[in-house]
């Protein structure tokens, strides 16, 4: 039953995952790299003519008409940063209105905001996901047990309690269980076993801390999972945050732990495979490559499918290590990936907070920067705003409240920029 009901809701996803599914791994690098060449030339050609950022790189001669080959795409086309992003937004902006916007939580905590089309996360981020899925064991028909977080689960109003209401039906239209990844303490992670356990899931899917504290919290209770017949454990969002994380995480589950690897801003582009190391790309919808060549180093990004906000060696701000490349220096795959941790709040009372929905309950407000400072005991919100309006500040402390009462009590201070660590990077959560 759950099997028909997905392909009736994604079943053209799960078509042309199963056609790439067999060349995944597997591929011959002269057949990927000319079929990479003729869709980055019209991903080019659409960006030149559609996007002024683009439209105005050729103008000046900093960048080509057209792309000729691989080898010129890397030598003639600038690298692309989060900084030229935010600060020419509107030249990244289509004539066309996007169907609509989305913004990355981001690991400096400054949020990045740009159009989507309509379902292109779903056609192109949703594909990779079930590539990946069914080829390290989960099946079309498998339940799904997801520790995850989104802004719905903090919506306010009708809007959000809509936006919770369709959440849940399409949640049990595919066969998935979702509890909330923003705060696990002792006791709810107790609960969510007991609803893992009634709704035996074959896969497991989550954010890699909150997957951490829920089976240390569990296993420190004497709880175990391995009975349940888990086949795969996928972990997404950041990094684990301990070294044993995924030997703990794995044996307590009794099932292979896997890393997905994407971001809100370029997709997912890689993904970890069982019984192998490290990550694989996906040639068909990204070109990965190092800045500066070589093996290690920082992450350059380029999408090869229609998006409103097209991105071409997009440095993401992560680096990757032990690239095996192609001849035209282009990653097939990586050992490992080195982004940032996102931030756990520990609460007094014992609960940890995710700090990606410290983020959700205040990104849907004009603000342009948001950082929890903390000083000995006195805990306090940064927002750079122009105004911080009563409503405004009503709706955010709401959401805060939703996310554990201790919050919506903290000040909030307007100010110009919150504060950078020694890198130059803002965090959501600094101790000073």
């Amino acid at each position: 039953m759950i099997a028909w009901r997905r392909k009736l809701l994604v079943g053209d996803r799960l078509v042309e995952a199963r056609q790439l599914q067999k060349e995944w791994c597997h591929v011959d690098p002269d057949v990927v790299a000319k079929q990479q060449l003729s869709a980055l030339q019209e991903r080019w050609s659409d960006a030149v003519a559609n996007v002024p950022y683009y439209a105005e790189l050729v103008a000046r001669g900093e960048a080509p008409q057209t792309i000729a080959s691989l080898d010129a795409f890397t030598r003639d086309v600038p690298v692309l940063t989060r900084k030229d992003l935010i600060d020419h937004e509107a030249k990244f902006q289509r004539a066309v209105e996007p169907h609509h916007r989305l913004q990355t939580a981001g690991s400096t905590g400054e949020p990045l905001r740009f159009g989507c089309f309509k379902d292109e996360e779903a056609q192109h981020t949703g594909v990779q996901q079930w590539v990946a899925r069914l080829s390290n064991g989960m099946s079309e028909s498998s339940k799904l047990f997801l520790l995850w977080g989104h802004s719905h689960l903090l919506g306010t109003g009708a809007v959000g309690y809509m936006r919770d209401k369709q959440r849940r039906a399409k949640d049990w239209l595919m066969g998935y269980k979702r509890v909330n990844a923003y705060l696990i303490d002792a006791d709810l992670a107790a609960s969510y076993f007991d609803t893992m356990w009634r709704s035996r899931p074959e896969v497991i899917i989550g954010y890699s801390c909150a997957l951490d504290m829920f089976a240390r919290y569990n296993m420190a209770a004497g709880r175990s999972a391995k009975d349940l017949g888990i086949k795969l454990c996928v972990a997404c969002s950041e990094n684990f945050p301990k070294p044993d994380s995924r030997e703990i995480l794995s044996a307590w589950l009794g099932c292979p732990v896997l890393m997905e690897y994407g971001g809100v801003d370029f997709g997912v582009c890689a993904h970890e495979v069982a019984g192998e190391t490290g990550y694989w790309t996906f040639p068909w919808s990204h070109i990965v490559e190092v800045d500066g060549g070589g093996q290690d180093g920082a992450m350059l990004v380029t999408n090869l499918t229609h998006r409103y906000l097209p991105s071409f060696r997009y440095r993401n701000g992560d680096h990757l290590s032990g690239a095996t490349c192609r001849s035209d220096g282009h990653v097939m795959r990586f050992n490992a990936i080195e982004g940032r941790i996102n931030d756990v709040l520990e609460m007094p009372s014992g609960a940890s907070v995710h700090s990606v929905a410290l983020f959700h309950c205040i990104h849907q407000e004009p603000v342009h920067s948001i950082q929890l400072a903390i000083k000995g005991h006195e805990r306090r919100f940064r927002l750079v705003a122009a105004e911080l309006p009563e409503d405004m500040e009503k709706r955010i402390r709401a959401r805060l409240t939703d996310l554990h009462p201790d919050l919506a009590d903290y000040p909030i201070d307007l100010v110009d920029d919150v504060a950078t660590n020694r890198a130059g990077k803002r965090r959501w959560i600094v101790y000073e």
